[in-house]
Formats: structure tokens, C-alpha cells, sequence
């Protein structure tokens, strides 16, 4: 169970860093394209999904990280809707950094 947990951890940090370093030179936010991506969450993790996704409408992207993360850690998700939140969590990230500056 730890050595899957790894691994996962080490994909998930893989997929951030590759998003960061290639295609994130785009920082808008389309909470519209995430919602669609992700619309097959039910539960908790639609919970999570609508909390994040309202803290990057208002801005405040230091609350959207976490609930984007939980999501990634806990829910099973195919490869597009996997890309559209690790593309999405970096991009909150980084709008989160510049916020704190």
C-alpha cells in the first residue's frame, strides 16, 4: 500500500512538474473546461470540485488549492480528466504564489 502511495505520489509531482515546465505559459483559468471535464464526480469529491472551482471564480487561489488536491489524491480519474486537473492545480499554484507576494 506505502510503495503505491509512492508511486502515485511520484506520478502526481511527475505530472505538475511537466505541466508547469511545457504548456503553462497560459495562466487563465477556464473553470468552465474543469467543470466539464470532472462533471462525473458525485459526492464528496463534487464538493471538493465546486469549493475549489468557486475560489478561482472569486479569486482567491490560495483556497482553491487544497480541494483541487484532494480530488487528485483520492478519486479514481481517466487520463483527459487527470491532465485537466494537474493542468489546473499548477495554474492555481502559481496564481496562489503570485497572490502571496
Amino acid at each position: 500500500m506505502i510503495v503505491c502511495m509512492k508511486r502515485w505520489l511520484i506520478l502526481l509531482v511527475t505530472i505538475t512538474a511537466l505541466a508547469a515546465v511545457s504548456g503553462c505559459s497560459n495562466k487563465n483559468i477556464d473553470t468552465a473546461k474543469v467543470r466539464e471535464a470532472l462533471q462525473s464526480l458525485s459526492g464528496d469529491a463534487k464538493q471538493n470540485l465546486d469549493q475549489g472551482l468557486k475560489a478561482i471564480d472569486e479569486g482567491n487561489f490560495t483556497a482553491a488549492v487544497r480541494p483541487l488536491k484532494v480530488i487528485a489524491y483520492k478519486v479514481k480519474l481517466d487520463k483527459h480528466q487527470r491532465a485537466v486537473l494537474e493542468d489546473t492545480i499548477t495554474k492555481v499554484e502559481a496564481k496562489a504564489e503570485a497572490q502571496k507576494k
